[in-house]
C-alpha cells in the first residue's frame, strides 16, 4: 500500500513542476516592459533612418529599475541625436525632460540610447521610439536557423 502511495506521489511530482513552469513563463511575458516590446519589433522589423527635426509623436520609455512606462511625447533631433525630450501630460500639455545635452545620445534603429534623466525630482532611465520610422511589416529579413553543430561534425 505505501509503495503505491510513494508511486502516484512520484507520478504527481513532475507534473505539477509542469504547470508551475508554465505559469511563471506566462507571468514573466506579462512583466515585460513595454520598451522591451518595442525593441523586439524594431530588431525584427527594422527603421528608416531618423532625420534631423522635430517629432511630435514617439514613445518615451520612463523606467526606474525594472519597472518602467512609456508615454507619448515630442523630441528635437539635431545632428543625429536628441537635444530636447517633451512628455505629453493627460491635458495635452508637455513637460520638459531634463538630461545632459552635452553627451551625444543617438539614435540606432529607430530607437535613442539610453539616457538617465530628471523628472519630477526623480531619476529615470528613458529610450525614445521613433515609431513612425518602423519598418513595414513585410520588410523584415528572412532569419537562417541556428546551426545544429552536431550536423557539421
Amino acid at each position: 500500500m505505501i509503495k503505491k502511495w510513494m508511486f502516484l506521489s512520484l507520478l504527481l511530482i513532475p507534473s505539477s513542476l509542469g504547470v508551475f513552469a508554465q505559469s511563471a513563463d506566462a507571468d514573466k511575458k506579462e512583466d515585460e516592459s513595454c520598451y522591451r516590446k518595442w525593441y523586439k519589433i524594431f530588431q525584427i522589423r527594422g527603421a528608416d533612418e531618423v532625420e534631423d527635426g522635430d517629432y511630435d509623436n514617439v514613445v518615451v520609455s520612463l523606467r526606474q529599475g525594472v519597472h518602467g512606462n512609456c508615454y507619448y511625447g515630442k523630441v528635437s533631433v539635431k545632428k543625429g541625436t536628441l537635444r530636447s525630450i517633451e512628455i505629453r501630460i493627460v491635458d495635452g500639455k508637455y513637460e520638459k525632460v531634463t538630461f545632459d545635452i552635452k553627451e551625444d545620445y543617438s539614435i540606432v534603429n529607430g530607437i535613442s540610447e539610453t539616457i538617465v534623466a530628471k523628472l519630477r525630482g526623480n531619476r529615470h532611465e528613458l529610450n525614445v521610439v521613433f515609431k513612425e520610422k518602423l519598418r513595414p511589416k513585410g520588410n523584415s529579413y528572412d532569419q537562417a536557423p541556428d546551426p545544429e553543430i552536431e550536423e557539421y561534425k
